[in-house]
């Protein structure tokens, strides 16, 4: 037996005919079959994707989980939405066009980038005869080569030229775990 389906838009109630020969629907893991979907008309679809015009966004991560505070051309702003962003993209706790989370993903990039800039990217040593020495960056591009360095009696690293505590630090940090794989 044939049987036909009315389309009603979930959002708007109005009957559709899908454009483009494609159809939305709200996905839902709990629906079992098709009768369940909520199937969105191509008008409602096109509102979405209007509404979804990012002005700007916020990240934070705290305890290895990361929000954004999210800000719409048209001033509606959600605040604090659980995100992961990947492959491009940031998905977040409510529906976003791919558009959408391609562009909050240029906005993750920059702040990312900003938070990095004064982390190690890479820390390598090299041990000579009476002399040991590290080359490293960081993720802001600020690089040093070769650099020699002694631990001195007191503990505190010298380097053979000027480098700055917050790089520093790090390389003491990354000494210490150098010196522990050597020692296995």
């Amino acid at each position: 037996m044939i049987r036909s389906v009315r389309l009603v838009c979930a959002e708007c109630g109005s009957e559709f005919v899908p454009e483009g020969g494609v159809l939305y629907y709200k996905d839902n893991y709990i629906n079992n079959t098709v009768k369940e979907a909520k199937f969105i008309c191509p008008a409602c679809i096109k509102k979405w994707h209007e509404k979804w015009q990012i002005k700007n966004a916020e990240f934070n991560e705290v305890d290895y989980v990361m929000t954004v505070t999210i800000e719409l051309e048209d001033g509606t702003v959600y605040e604090d939405l659980d995100c992961t962003p990947m492959d491009g993209y940031v998905v977040a706790g409510v529906d976003i066009p791919p558009e959408a989370q391609k562009k909050l993903y240029e906005f993750y990039n920059e702040w990312d980038l900003k938070r990095k800039h004064d982390v190690l990217k890479y820390c390598t040593f090299k041990d000579e005869f009476m002399r040991t020495s590290f080359s490293c960056e960081t993720y802001g591009g600020e690089k040093y080569e070769d650099v020699a360095f002694r631990v001195n009696i007191k503990g505190v690293m010298e380097t053979a030229v000027p480098v700055p505590d917050y790089i520093l630090k790090q390389i003491i940090d990354a000494y210490s775990i150098y010196e522990l794989q050597n020692r296995e």
